[in-house]
C-alpha cells in the first residue's frame, strides 16, 4: 500500500546516502523511487541496476533537469570568431580552463588522447581559456592540442561556465553535451582522468 511504498522510499534513499560518498540527497530519492516502483511492479531493483545514464559517476554529475546548451562566441588566439553551435550534431566536451590552474594543465593531454580515440565517432572537445591571449599562447606552445581552443575575459568565461552547470565557481570544471544540444553531465571538483571521462563519452556516443 502507500504506507509501504513509502516506507521502502524513505529506507533505499537512507541505505543510498550511506553506501555513497559522492550521493546527493536528491539523486539518492530519486534512485529510490525508481526502485520502490520496480518492487511494487514486482521486480527486484538496486542502486547499479538503474540505467547506466541516469547514475552520476566518481567524477560526473548527470543534469537533472532540461538544459539546452547555451550560446557563446569567443575569440581563437589568431582573431578568429567560433561559436558553440559548429559543433550541433556531435557530442561536445565543453572545457573550461585556465594556464594557472595546475589540474587544468594536468587535463588538457587527456582530452587531447580522449578526442583522438573517440574524434572519428562524432566527438569534438571545444577549449575555453578564462586567460589571457598571450598566457593561452605561451600554454599551448608548451603543450600543443589539437581540438579548437577559444579564450575571454576570466569573468566573462566563468559566467558562461555558470550557465553550463558550474555550481561550485571554480575551475577546472567541464560539460558533457549530447547530439540533441542538451547538457547531460557536469564535472564535480577535481581532476578528470581519461577512463573517468570516457565513461561518461560512452553513454553518449
Amino acid at each position: 500500500d502507500h504506507r509501504d511504498l513509502h516506507l521502502s522510499i524513505r529506507r533505499q534513499r537512507q541505505m543510498c546516502i550511506r553506501d555513497s560518498a559522492w550521493a546527493t540527497p536528491s539523486a539518492c530519492a530519486t534512485s529510490s523511487a525508481r526502485k520502490a516502483s520496480a518492487s511494487s511492479a514486482g521486480t527486484v531493483g538496486t542502486c547499479a541496476s538503474a540505467d547506466a545514464q541516469d547514475l552520476d559517476t566518481e567524477r560526473f554529475d548527470v543534469v537533472e533537469s532540461p538544459l539546452y546548451r547555451p550560446d557563446f562566441t569567443l575569440q581563437t588566439i589568431d582573431g578568429d570568431s567560433r561559436s558553440i553551435d559548429e559543433w550541433d550534431g556531435q557530442v561536445v566536451l565543453v572545457d573550461f580552463w585556465a594556464s594557472w590552474c595546475i589540474p587544468c594543465r594536468k587535463e588538457m593531454p587527456t582530452f587531447n588522447e580522449l578526442r583522438a580515440a573517440y574524434g572519428d565517432q562524432g566527438f569534438e572537445v571545444v577549449g575555453l581559456a578564462a586567460d589571457e591571449v598571450e598566457k593561452v599562447r605561451e600554454f599551448l606552445d608548451e603543450v600543443p592540442v589539437d581540438f579548437p581552443i577559444v579564450y575571454g575575459d576570466m569573468f566573462d568565461v566563468m559566467d558562461i561556465s555558470t550557465e553550463y552547470g558550474n555550481s561550485f565557481g571554480g575551475l577546472p570544471f567541464s560539460a558533457f553535451i549530447d547530439r540533441d544540444g542538451n547538457v547531460r553531465y557536469t564535472q564535480k571538483p577535481g581532476e578528470v582522468t581519461f577512463e573517468e571521462a570516457e565513461e561518461i563519452l560512452k553513454r553518449l556516443l
